[in-house]
Formats: structure tokens, sequence, C-alpha cells
């Protein structure tokens, strides 16, 4: 019953120190849409999720604990030496792979018709920020999703920001804009129920 309440008492507090109200963090992000596709059961393989280490810490300055978020959201690091690693959910048969890698994509996973998902994650404010920062941010992701070093095929391009009012309507909006139609470029939020839109079309 100690343990049981130690235990409560660290994830509360993680949450109230690191999952700021009005803003998610980059990671954030980007682990939230993992755990929605294996939750949601749309993948057939693991989700691999590439990460910077610049978003985890600098020097001693801890930015995003990714360890104690995971564990807080009930996956476990399997005998991990640090954040990069294998992340299993008792309850799930897929795992998140967690490295550092660039050029490959944010989040790669293969969903249920054998097509490969490939997304390039952005941060963001939750609320309407003054800088109309929404419209920087989706454009460097698409940016930074045209210019990956490796791509397949088979491969369903995304970008993945946080949800907002502010998000929500640029995405309605440049979904249908020509030249995003005609790269295939997806532009999907998630929230921090992990619930996904934007990728209906793919039955998710």
């Amino acid at each position: 019953m100690i343990k049981k309440k130690l235990k409560n008492k660290h994830i509360d507090n993680f949450r109230r120190v690191i999952l700021a109200d009005d803003k998610m963090a980059e990671a954030e992000v980007t682990l939230r849409m993992a755990m929605a596709l294996i939750e949601g059961k749309h993948v057939s393989s693991d989700v691999v999720v590439a990460i910077d280490g610049a978003q985890v810490k600098t020097l001693k300055t801890v930015h995003f604990p990714i360890v104690e978020f995971l564990a807080s959201q009930g996956w476990q690091g399997m005998g991990n030496p640090g954040w990069q690693g294998r992340y299993e959910n008792k309850n799930y048969s897929k795992a998140i792979t967690v490295h550092s890698l660039p050029g490959e994509g944010d989040l790669v996973a293969r969903i249920h018709s054998g097509l490969n998902l490939r997304m390039e994650s952005k941060k963001g404010p939750l609320t309407r920020s003054k800088s109309s920062q929404e419209y920087r941010l989706i454009r460097e992701a698409i940016g930074q999703l045209m210019t990956v070093k490796k791509a397949e095929p088979t491969d369903i391009l995304a970008v993945l920001v946080p949800h907002s009012e502010k998000f929500s309507s640029l995405a309605d909006q440049w979904r249908e804009r020509p030249l995003m139609k005609k790269a295939g470029i997806h532009i999907v939020t998630i929230d921090r129920s992990n619930k996904i839109r934007g990728l209906e079309s793919l039955g998710i």
C-alpha cells in the first residue's frame, strides 16, 4: 500500500510539473501518437519513435523525462540503459521503440493495410497563441517530412501536431490545398486523451 501511494504521488507530481496546461512538448506529441496507434489496434508492427536527445535533456537540465512519462501511461522500459530502447504495456502485444537517429521520421509504423505510416511531429500550444506559431510549426514539419533521408514506396506521409482550436482549423484548411493533396501529405492532430484526428481515410 505504501509503495502504491508513493508511485501515485510520483505520477501526479510528474504530470503537474511536466505536462503544462497550455502546450505539448514534441516528445509528448510523438509518444501519445505511438500509444494511440497501439491502443487502437491500428498497427501490425511495433511503433518506432525518433526523439532528439536535446528534447529530453541538455547538460543537467531534464526537459522531458521519457521513462517517467511512459511509466505514468502504463508503458515500462524493458531493461533499457537510458531513455532509448523498447517499452511494453502488458495489455498490448505491440511495443514502442525509442531511438535518436535522425532522417527517418519522428514516428514510423506499419498499419494493417500493409502501408507504412511515416510522420514528422511538432510541439505546440493548446490555446491560441498570439504569435500564430501554429502556421510556422506545420510548415516546418512539412519541410522536414519532404527531406527525410529514408522513405519507402509504401509510405503514407503525415504531419503530427497537438490538437487545439487553431491547429485543427489550419489542418482542415490545408488538407484541401492542391499541392498537399498531390503530395499525399496528411495533417494529423493528437490530444491528451490520445484521440487521433486526420487519418479517418485510412480507418484510423
